[in-house]
């Protein structure tokens, strides 16, 4: 009886192990190394809900910066800059089971008409 009590106990308990993670409350990124340096950088232009509701690889990371650079008049990184801000981002921003559809490629990316000189491919 004492086992199955137990056992009942940790399945209860369960579910908030995996809800564990430390979020910033005012951002809602989770609070890893360098989560700082992506919330200083990525929340000049747009909400951090915009970071936080994507979920990709390091490379599809990398290719939404790069997208954004381009046409959305993101600034360049230095590589150490740029290296941090992605090792957080594949981390913690991953694709899992759960997660929404597979982030769009940079060319099937709608063009913003309000960007100055936007290069075309």
């Amino acid at each position: 009886m004492r086992n199955i009590i137990t056992l009942f106990i940790s399945l209860l308990l369960l579910p908030n192990l995996s809800s564990a993670v430390e979020k910033d409350p005012e951002s809602g990124f989770i609070i890893d190394t360098h989560w700082e340096l992506v919330k200083a950088q990525c929340t000049v232009c747009h909400s951090s809900k915009q970071v936080t509701a994507q979920r990709g690889t390091r490379q599809s990371w990398l290719e939404s910066i790069r997208w954004m650079q381009e046409t959305q008049g993101l600034w360049p990184f230095d590589a150490t800059t740029e290296d941090n801000i992605l090792t957080y981002l594949a981390k913690n921003y991953a694709p899992s089971s759960s997660s929404r559809r597979i982030p769009l490629s940079p060319s099937a990316r709608p063009i913003n008409p309000y960007t100055p000189a936007i290069k075309k491919k």
